[in-house]
């Protein structure tokens, strides 16, 4: 998701990037209940088969899949945002609260989208200053990307 506020007579403004979320928090934990009431209910059968072994296994397997859930749903609410003011370029970046902040000074910044290397890969945006290199929006999809880069341009040229 790219979500742009840009004055179009001063070029500053700010572009909040953030992935795009496939289900709620809500909706990953409605699956992961019906799938270990599924799970225990087996595991409850095979324990009054006598085969108890299942049941912690079974247990096991779904707190595994609730670490997958919890770390998937985490890098979804992984964000960059990009203030872009008459002198600076400043990059904040991460989950939750904010992790890593880098300034680029406006006028000597350069925004680069390299092609990608591979079929199926996606473009990477990058900004660059003083020999500095940062890749920005690297969760996007391309679609999005392409809109970032409208954006961007939108900024640099008016």
């Amino acid at each position: 998701m790219v979500d742009a506020d840009i004055n179009p007579t001063s070029l500053t403004g700010r572009i909040v990037l953030a992935p795009n979320f496939s289900w709620t928090w809500r909706a990953n934990l409605t699956l992961l209940y019906s799938l270990m009431a599924i799970s225990v209910t087996i595991g409850g059968g095979f324990l009054l088969a006598g085969a108890w072994l299942i049941l912690p296994f079974s247990i096991l397997e779904i707190g595994c899949l609730w670490l997958c859930i919890h770390y998937c749903v985490s890098r979804c609410y992984r964000q960059e945002i990009i203030t872009i003011s008459t002198h600076e370029v400043m990059i904040e970046k991460g989950i939750f609260h904010r992790q890593e902040v880098r300034n680029f000074n406006r006028s000597w910044s350069q925004f680069l989208v390299k092609e990608p290397r591979r079929r199926g890969d996606t473009s990477t945006i990058c900004i660059r200053s003083h020999g500095q290199e940062l890749e920005i929006g690297s969760f996007l999809n391309q679609e999005d990307k392409t809109r970032l880069v409208r954006q961007l341009h939108q900024v640099v040229y008016g």
